[in-house]
């Protein structure tokens, strides 16, 4: 049986964070993004596709994540005159075979569509695989992503424009208050 040895590539820092995945070419693409997304330090809950090159958003072919690709009537596309499938249903083999892949051809891998975690695989060689290998990552360099980092540290990221303004991790968005005096009282009322 053949496996492929793809590098996967972080985008926007391909030479610090990177993991080799060895994949049989019998195993769905959804098998391989989980082993990715495990090697890379993300999590499951977002929607994701693969796609050709490094494409993105402009690729004229995605494999889709199951659920997205199930809830589209009759697996329509994202995007007019594309070719849409489901990961679940389509093995890294098929996928090679009908992007016509060759040694050092990339693919790209986005994951969630809000945050936009985009990476990029090269095949690397194709292997002898007797075993019928699942995905498994067997070189790599770079820490895990922290997929909820915050400038704040707490879990709960700081409004754009806060981070835009480079202040520092301890900053804290504060309410402007109205102070108002009332002409009949020394009473002082605040509005928060």
């Amino acid at each position: 049986m053949t496996a492929y040895r793809f590098r996967v590539k972080f985008a926007p820092d391909p030479t610090s964070l990177w993991r080799d995945i060895v994949v049989g070419a019998d195993r769905t693409l959804d098998e391989f993004q989980t082993t990715i997304n495990a090697a890379m330090g993300l999590n499951q809950d977002h929607l994701w596709f693969f796609g050709i090159d490094e494409d993105y958003w402009e690729s004229d072919v995605k494999y889709q994540c199951p659920a997205e690709h199930e809830d589209l009537p009759s697996g329509q596309p994202m995007q007019f005159g594309e070719t849409t499938d489901s990961a679940g249903a389509t093995t890294v083999g098929e996928m090679v075979a009908q992007l016509d892949l060759d040694q050092y051809d990339r693919i790209c891998y986005l994951f969630d569509y809000g945050d936009e975690w985009r990476f990029y695989a090269i095949l690397k060689e194709v292997v002898d695989d007797p075993d019928r290998r699942a995905p498994e990552v067997v070189k790599e360099k770079g820490n895990e992503i922290d997929q909820y980092a915050s400038a704040g540290g707490d879990g709960s990221p700081l409004p754009d424009r806060l981070q835009e303004l480079g202040l520092p991790d301890t900053a804290v968005p504060t309410a402007t208050c109205v102070h108002s005096k009332t002409a009949t009282t020394s009473h002082t009322s605040s509005s928060c």
